[in-house]
């Protein structure tokens, strides 16, 4: 990390951002409310898109990186090699993920990395060892793990009151448009499997206890360009039905299968109300609205994980984010 005081002692976490888009934006506006976090540094391709993110985030110009003429890796190596940054968050295409990662954790930069963090298990083993031979933080931002819901959910859960999981069903459906710029519906990354489908791998990954093998695969996937994707399989032995739709009408759920009852999730990318259904006609609604928004528990937690010295998430693990890699490879096997 960047020098600083022995006396510092990491209280105040300063972060770069590498990508100066909508989404860091988002980022920025929610680690303002984050204690021990201060935003110094951002890096990206269009030195206008750079000037404007300092100006908004009070980042010295000193600590904005543009590069125009290389697909922004000039600017990116800068902020990665900033003395005055701890912690990267990665908010790149998808495809450029591992690498950029990789060369903040050599350069001993703690990384928040956007989801999905990977394109393949391979690249996630490759993340996770340069990680461990470093001793450096690295975390996927899959936001719906560091919402107040999921703790709502797991805690219904392990009480017992609906039994075990019997079968779960993700629908996640949104218009993309006929012709979305950019890398959201490029095939080689993935497309909406990836932008979309990451979340609910995610969930499949977290209720299952950490199974990720997948048996019992029919897969359909139409119109690639468009990103369509559905899916029988099963994980763990559970039964689930998936569905991914970048030409649609926007829904995204999560419904859970059990044996006394159901859960179904809105919104399952960033959750705050729930419906649980008893088999004996009960129902109840879960309200668990964000604290300040859907980024802050994100940011809050990796925060608090470099200011302990912590070199890994327990909510969402280095092996987390591999066996999620390894269901989403399992369903591309099938396509």
């Amino acid at each position: 990390m960047g020098h600083r005081d022995s006396c510092d002692d990491l209280r105040e976490v300063r972060w770069g951002v590498l990508g100066a888009g909508h989404i860091s934006h988002r980022f920025a506006s929610s680690l303002k409310e984050v204690d021990g976090a201060r935003l110094v540094a951002a890096a990206g391709r269009t030195p206008a898109h750079v000037e404007e993110f300092c100006r908004a985030f009070s980042i010295d110009a000193a600590h904005g990186h543009a590069s125009v003429d290389n697909n922004g890796d000039a600017a990116y190596g800068a902020l990665i090699a900033d003395p005055d940054v701890d912690a990267i968050y990665l908010a790149l295409p998808h495809g450029m993920h591992t690498r950029w990662a990789c060369r903040a954790l050599r350069a001993g930069k703690a990384v928040l990395c956007e989801k999905p963090a990977v394109l393949s298990e391979e690249e996630a083993l490759s993340i996770a060892s340069i990680s461990r031979e470093r001793g450096v933080l690295f975390m996927e931002a899959m936001k719906n793990r560091f919402c107040p819901m999921r703790t709502r959910v797991k805690d219904l859960l392990t009480s017992g009151e609906l039994g075990r999981i019997v079968s779960i069903e993700s629908v996640q459906k949104l218009d993309y448009g006929e012709s979305p710029s950019g890398y959201l519906l490029d095939p080689l990354q993935g497309g909406c499997l990836y932008d979309m489908g990451c979340y609910a791998v995610g969930w499949f990954e977290d209720l299952l206890a950490g199974a990720c093998e997948v048996s019992s695969r029919e897969v359909r996937w139409r119109d690639v360009s468009g990103g369509r994707v559905e899916i029988h399989m099963s994980v763990g032995g559970i039964p689930i039905h998936m569905v991914c739709d970048g030409k649609a009408t926007y829904e995204s759920r999560l419904t859970i299968a059990c044996e006394r009852g159901s859960l179904e999730i809105e919104r399952l990318h960033r959750p705050e109300l729930a419906h649980v259904k008893y088999s004996d006609g009960r129902t109840l609604e879960i309200n668990a609205p964000f604290e300040v928004d859907d980024f802050y528990g994100e940011i809050q937690h990796a925060t608090q994980l470099i200011q302990a010295g912590k070199l890994e998430s327990p909510i969402m693990s280095l092996a987390a984010t591999q066996r999620c890699a390894h269901i989403i490879d399992a369903i591309r096997l099938a396509l």
